[in-house]
């Protein structure tokens, strides 16, 4: 360990002592944007962005990577270096800088003598002098514009005249070991005084990229940068060669997976191999979604038709074709994202060799695995993992702002959202998803909110080349044409002729698209609105009358309150002869705990619930009748295959999902009575949904909003249930759905039902009114990539989500010393998930405390502020 110099400028330190000089991490962090930019797939999507030839990359990456060694030039003022001392104050480095640069008083001079100690004006021969975007993008690679990154911001920069003072340890006079190297590394870059690409994407991109090369080049760790304690002289020779090793163990760098999947060569059934099943081969939408040449497709297919597969299958082919570098699947949930991570981990397993398998990362914060791995935080945040495996295959999983940067990641929509919004390192998770096939499933769960913000990521994503493939049962006209840029929504009679299944694409304004082949026969599914939804104890005795008959029946409730009682109901219905139906997960002491499935367990239960309700009434279900109670959960990604449904009524698009796990595989013996599949629709007694009451089924909005806010489409749901009690799945999917959902339908209902009851009109007002409301705050958060990097802006108070709706909050329980409570499953419990409005009026600064643990493991009550909640076989509850 080398004493820190006098003469050198320092940029990094740990405790013990080590340290890192400023241009010895500046030539890390340019190595590693150099070889970013080299990276074909990454350099084909900036030329995009920039209008610019393969002929021009090599200067415009020299370019950036000397603007890259540029970015920690603020360190060299007095109070950052007096950190030396571990007890000196703590200032920062760029809010120090932008005051050289603004316009306050005493600024100008430090700023020509900067300017003129590092040859700026060179660096300044690339910029427009009227908006030097790439410029600001430099410092903003902590997450957020600097004080001088947007317009009307003099005021935020704060007055740092005392750190860049002249006299002995003048900081700008420090800078001469920079200015060599700048000239020594990047000469000829310097000579050329051609401009840059001014493009606003291309000071976007470029912002997202230093993020990562900044990140990258800032660990120490064994095979990324040691620290060189003031030995710099040859670093940029081992910062290049470096950086290229980090990218390949990373992942970053795709080639050599890419050429080891090539020598694989897996058709398709192999790449879906599965131990005890035979192979099978491609269907229409799984070949024609590989092998479509759009950037952008939506993939609409009924449940249960392979969706998944053919997401995987159009990876691999670009993946090995070098059209993408890796996949990002995104679900609606966490829980979806969760199912889905070991499919995608086998998938991988069957497509590339042992040695050069790209590591899958579960993109859900809280949960920090890959592969078969499984780390957990440390109090110095470092992370631990439960094996000794390749850290730098996992250095993307270890941070939720790094999660898109992995080679694979399945997590959920919101991780891809967040870099489409004005939030700190969007432009890294946006940058991250580049070189990806981006693929959203079940898009239809998207609100208006959460479409705009969607739509506003594809255009960035795909105008830059990238590729993305949105997955549907069914999806109405208007999002679909909203979502590919399509110019205009068709009418209700086109929309009704499109075909289904199909992919679609937009060329030139213009809805495209191409029929596929039904996935199977179809079927016919026979339902019936039956008026109980307010009932659970009749609902309990249907499910029992047909369990007794040996059916396997799934009851889909849309709150966890109602399927709470609607559980309660059953075991109280039951008799000791019904015992064997009721659905249970498996304690660790070996006995069977009658549960249901919901989204209020913790983490690991879930994955135990996941087990157990696809074992009870799945593929490899077992005879003899079963029930399974739970909520949205059940309808998402989850290989389900009921004889018999009872879903609370919902919006026609859902409702087809939930059928789809009704009968989902054909050709195995089913119990006298249900060898047609049947689903029982509960709705409510009356026909004003507008009813305050219904809200607590999911129908309906208040003032916090609610679970299926649009009347309208329950209520032309329930018409088509009632008047249609047949439905041909798939055939009829199109047309079921474009009559609940289109507009033209929706506008008509809506003048039917407020001429038929004026009572009417309140809710439809407020559905109105929340709506623009949503496509209001939606453009307010969007980051727009079409406008110059200045415009990009947090606001300090500023709280930009994903979502509508307040975040739900994590109590963690892994408090030092103590031993982590059990759950009503016998396995320790990390921490709970409290949904939004439980959490509302509880102090953020709460911790829980231990009220009282369960008889026989079978769970726990603990006190958050002045609440008290019980977690136990029936998920998380507030007592008071």
């Amino acid at each position: 360990m080398t004493a820190f110099s006098q003469d050198d400028l320092w940029a990094k330190r740990d405790a013990a002592g080590r340290w890192h000089s400023l241009v010895g991490h500046s030539a890390d962090v340019g190595a590693v944007l150099a070889a970013l930019l080299d990276l074909p797939t990454i350099g084909e999507r900036l030329r995009r962005f920039g209008r610019t030839d393969a002929a021009a990359a090599s200067s415009i990456s020299a370019k950036l990577s000397a603007l890259a060694f540029l970015h920690d030039v603020g360190k060299a003022n007095r109070g950052f270096q007096a950190r030396s001392d571990a007890n000196a104050p703590r200032v920062g480095h760029i809010d120090e800088l932008a005051w050289v640069f603004s316009p306050r008083r005493g600024a100008d001079a430090v700023c020509d003598r900067l300017s003129e100690r590092l040859g700026l004006d060179r660096v300044a021969a690339w910029l427009p002098e009227d908006e030097p975007d790439l410029f600001h993008a430099v410092f903003a690679h902590h997450g957020r514009p600097w004080a001088l990154g947007h317009e009307g911001s003099q005021a935020d920069v704060r007055d740092a005249s005392a750190q860049w003072r002249g006299g002995p340890g003048d900081p700008v006079a420090r800078l001469g070991p920079m200015r060599a190297a700048l000239d020594a590394w990047f000469g000829d870059a310097l000579a050329d005084g051609s401009p840059l690409p001014d493009q606003p994407a291309v000071a976007h991109a470029f912002a997202g990229l230093l993020m990562l090369a900044d990140w990258l080049g800032s660990n120490p760790g064994p095979g990324f940068f040691p620290f060189d304690e003031g030995r710099h002289a040859d670093r940029m020779a081992f910062a290049r060669e470096r950086a290229a090793d980090v990218l390949t163990a990373t992942g970053l760098d795709a080639q050599p997976a890419r050429e080891a999947a090539r020598r694989v060569g897996a058709g398709f059934p192999h790449a879906f191999a599965q131990a005890g099943r035979p192979p099978f081969a491609a269907r229409p939408i799984q070949a024609e979604a590989a092998r479509h040449p759009a950037q952008l497709l939506v993939l609409e297919a009924e449940t249960g038709s392979g969706k998944t597969e053919a997401a995987l299958w159009r990876f691999i082919e670009l993946f090995r074709a070098g059209a993408v570098d890796g996949l990002y699947f995104a679900l609606p949930t966490r829980v979806a994202a969760t199912q889905i991570f070991e499919r995608v981990k086998r998938f991988r397993d069957n497509v590339f060799p042992p040695d050069w398998r790209p590591a899958v990362v579960l993109a859900v914060p809280g949960q920090m695995r890959v592969d078969e791995a499984e780390g957990a935080r440390l109090p110095d945040f470092d992370v631990q993992w439960n094996d000794d495996g390749d850290r730098a295959a996992r250095w993307a999983a270890e941070h939720p702002k790094r999660y898109l940067a992995a080679p694979i990641a399945v997590g959920t929509i919101d991780q891809a959202l967040l870099g489409a919004v004005r939030v700190k390192h969007a432009h890294l998770r946006a940058v991250s998803l580049l070189g990806k096939l981006l693929v959203i499933d079940e898009v239809h769960a998207s609100d208006a909110y959460m479409e705009r913000l969607l739509a506003n990521l594809l255009r960035f994503h795909v105008g830059a080349g990238g590729h993305a493939l949105l997955l549907s049962a069914t999806l109405g006209a208007g999002a679909r044409a909203r979502l590919l840029g399509a110019a205009t929504v068709p009418d209700r009679a086109a929309a009704d002729a499109v075909d289904y299944p199909a992919l679609s694409w937009c060329e030139d304004g213009v809805e495209r698209r191409q029929p596929l082949g039904a996935a199977g026969e179809g079927k016919a599914v026979r339902l019936e609105a039956r008026p109980i939804l307010a009932d659970p104890d009749a609902v309990a005795a249907s499910s029992l009358a047909a369990a007794r008959a040996g059916a396997k029946v799934l009851i889909v409730r849309n709150t966890v309150g109602q399927a709470l009682r609607t559980q309660e109901a059953l075991e109280a219905l039951a008799t000791r002869a019904d015992g064997a139906t009721l659905f249970r997960v498996p304690h660790a002491d070996g006995r069977g705990i009658a549960t249901l499935h919901h989204s209020r367990f913790a983490e690991p239960d879930r994955r135990l619930l996941d087990a157990a309700v696809e074992a009870a009434i799945g593929r490899e279900r077992e005879a003899g009748g079963r029930i399974v109670v739970g909520t949205q959960t059940l309808e998402q990604s989850l290989d389900l295959d009921a004889d018999l449904l009872l879903t609370d009524l919902c919006p026609v698009d859902v409702l087809l999902q939930r059928i789809g796990r009704l009968h989902r595989h054909a050709g195995r013996p089913r119990p006298a009575g249900y060898a047609a599949p049947r689903a029982v629709v509960l709705v409510p007694e009356g026909r004003e949904l507008f009813r305050a009451d219904l809200r607590a089924y999911g129908l309906g909005s208040g003032e916090t909003g609610g679970v299926y806010e649009d009347l309208r489409i329950l209520e032309l749901t329930r018409r088509l249930v009632e008047a249609e009690p047949v439905w041909t799945i798939p055939a009829m999917n199109r047309r079921l759905v474009e009559a609940a959902t289109h507009p033209d339908a929706l506008a008509a209902i809506e003048a039917e039902l407020t001429a038929a009851d004026p009572a009417w009109r309140p809710h439809f007002d407020r559905r109105t009114g929340r709506y623009f409301a949503d496509l209001n705050a939606a453009q307010g958060a969007l980051l727009r990539f079409d406008r110059p990097f200045t415009a990009f802006r947090i606001e300090p108070d500023e709280i930009i989500a994903t979502r509508i709706g307040g975040a739900d909050r994590h109590v963690a329980f892994d408090v030092e010393g103590q031993p982590l409570p059990t759950g009503p499953f016998g396995r320790p419990v990390p921490s709970l998930k409290l949904p939004h409005h439980v959490a509302a009026n509880i102090s953020v600064d709460a911790q829980p405390d231990l009220v009282e643990t369960l008889g026989d493991g079978d769970g726990f009550t603990f006190r958050l502020g002045p609440s008290v909640f019980t977690y136990d076989r029936f998920g998380l509850r507030r007592n008071a």
